[in-house]
């Protein structure tokens, strides 16, 4: 069974009976999970507006294992740059957060994950250097500031947009166990029209310059679509490509965690409790003491999608 699943995972495409085996796979070993999204539709009698979601989720799913199924083939090749098995993967891609909620430890399905951190705190963007920061790995706590997303047209003081009492760590998920969090979603980054995304395309397979053990991964999926994508899900992927591998990967989210709309609503007080919480229109950037190099390719990438 095992071989079989792991061919269903590596091949790029996958015949129904394959798909089935790989759903099937899925959701006996994420016992613990919510994956019901993962049932066959087309078992199913019902032809609901909820079933074709759920096909849809599910082949957006398979795109992301084949994105995945890149890196594990690019760490295979250049594994003379990889000292270790333990890898630290940098996920790069527009995202929000959601009303709903869900525990922590959704974010790690499988131990092929040992730990998935994020940066800023909860309804609060980010800027290019904290990417920058994050993918490099040189990013520290004190580098942390905070500014208005509005500039001239806010009308919120500039101390109502510093958040109080930043715990004196990154918001880890091991660390939260199974702490309700907000629901993550992220979307795929949009192709800019200058050379700087093509040196972005390629940092998949650059790992020196992130560092050793280090890897950027740009959420790229083909077409042009601007899906948002449960975070869970991509990181279900990656625990899935991961199993059959030697690696195990700790994830560091590089994406705005801002709400979703204008109406979602958050219970800023506990969020506050689980790490922080920012008011409306607040992004995370970095102190000048970081000392970004802006003429990397990398800084230059990520100034084009963070801005």
């Amino acid at each position: 069974m095992s071989a079989e699943v792991k061919r269903c995972i590596e091949t790029s495409t996958r015949s129904f009976e394959e798909q089935k085996t790989l759903r099937q796979f899925a959701i006996e070993i994420c016992k613990h999970q919510d994956v019901a999204w993962l049932k066959d539709s087309s078992e199913s009698d019902s032809e609901s507006s909820e079933s074709e979601s759920f096909e849809s989720r599910f082949q957006t799913f398979l795109k992301v294992i084949n994105m995945f199924n890149f890196l594990k083939q690019a760490l295979d090749v250049e594994k003379e740059k990889i000292v270790c098995e333990d890898i630290h993967i940098t996920f790069v891609a527009h995202g929000s957060i959601e009303q709903t909620m869900i525990p922590a430890n959704t974010l790690l399905p499988l131990s092929t994950i040992e730990d998935l951190v994020v940066y800023s705190p909860w309804n609060c963007a980010i800027n290019a250097g904290v990417a920058y920061g994050v993918a490099k790995g040189i990013i520290e706590l004190k580098h942390r500031a905070f500014c208005c997303t509005e500039e001239d047209d806010c009308q919120i003081p500039d101390e109502d947009h510093q958040p109080t009492n930043l715990p004196d760590r990154w918001n880890s998920m091991k660390t939260a166990k199974g702490r309700m969090i907000p629901n993550i979603l992220v979307s795929p980054l949009t192709k800019e029209e200058d050379d700087a995304w093509e040196d972005f395309e390629h940092l998949q397979v650059k790992y020196g310059r992130p560092g050793l053990n280090r890897i950027v991964i740009p959420f790229i999926i083909p077409g042009d679509s601007d899906e948002e994508v449960p975070f869970s899900d991509i990181i279900l992927a990656l625990s899935l490509v991961l199993y059959f591998s030697k690696y195990k990967a700790t994830v560091h989210l590089a994406a705005c965690l801002g709400k979703t709309s204008d109406e979602t609503t958050l219970d800023e007080n506990y969020l506050k409790e689980q790490y922080a919480c920012t008011i409306d229109n607040t992004a995370m950037m970095t102190s000048a003491e970081m000392l970004i190099d802006k003429h990397t390719n990398l800084y230059r990438s990520l100034h084009t999608l963070f801005g």
